[in-house]
Parts: structure tokens; C-alpha cells; sequence
């Protein structure tokens, strides 16, 4: 009986160490901290440290969007793309505990035109 029981804890712990956390901690001048599964705790810690919170590549694969240009991407590691503000994705992000990333297939980053009504107001 202790055997099984053995053998059960060690499957767990190996299984458990197997899942690589979704979110990682990026500060300038130093190696990426993959270990937030909570996105608003690395976002919180991001600020704290000068950094950003970003989504771990080898964990979460961006989609190519052509939809919106900003993905939110839940702790799970499941993506939603679509949203064309990333204000309101960062909103979403922040309600969910995820992360707001550009999509893949998103075009450059669109400033304001001087000459429209309202730009940039």
C-alpha cells in the first residue's frame, strides 16, 4: 500500500511541475520570469519592478489575427483576439486575470491623424 501511495505522489509532483506558467515577468536588462499563472499579479509586480508582464512563448502560441490587433489571454493559456482597442483589452485583462498581447497578424501601431475631428482626444 505505501508503494502505490508513493508511486501516486511522485506522478502528482512530476505532473505538476510539467506546467509551464503562461504569464513571465520582463524587467530591462534581464532574463524573462516565467512564473505567474495569475496575469494581474505579474502586472501588479511589472509595475512594482519597472517591467512588463508579457506571455510566455513557449507556453501560449499567438494566433494570427485578422480581426482585431490585441489578444487577451486568459491564465489558462486559452487566447481571445478581437479587440481592436487595446484599452479595452487591458480592461478585460484585468477582470479576468489574463494578459492583453498584439495579435500576430496585427498591423503597426496606428497614430492619431492630425487633420480627423477629435483625434486623439
Amino acid at each position: 500500500m505505501i508503494k502505490i501511495i508513493t508511486a501516486a505522489v511522485i506522478l502528482l509532483a512530476s505532473s505538476i511541475g510539467a506546467i509551464a506558467a503562461p504569464f513571465c515577468l520582463a524587467i530591462p536588462n534581464g532574463a524573462p520570469l516565467c512564473m505567474y499563472y495569475d496575469g494581474s499579479a505579474c502586472a501588479r509586480d511589472a509595475a512594482r519592478q519597472n517591467g512588463g508582464c508579457v506571455v510566455n512563448p513557449a507556453e501560449v502560441h499567438m494566433p494570427t489575427t485578422r480581426v482585431g490587433d490585441y489578444c487577451l489571454v486568459m491564465p489558462s493559456g486559452y487566447t481571445t483576439c478581437g479587440y481592436s482597442d487595446g484599452n479595452v483589452c487591458s480592461r478585460d485583462a484585468l477582470l479576468q486575470k489574463g494578459a492583453c498581447e498584439r495579435g500576430t497578424g496585427a498591423g503597426p501601431k496606428q497614430l492619431p491623424d492630425a487633420y480627423e475631428p477629435n483625434a486623439g482626444r
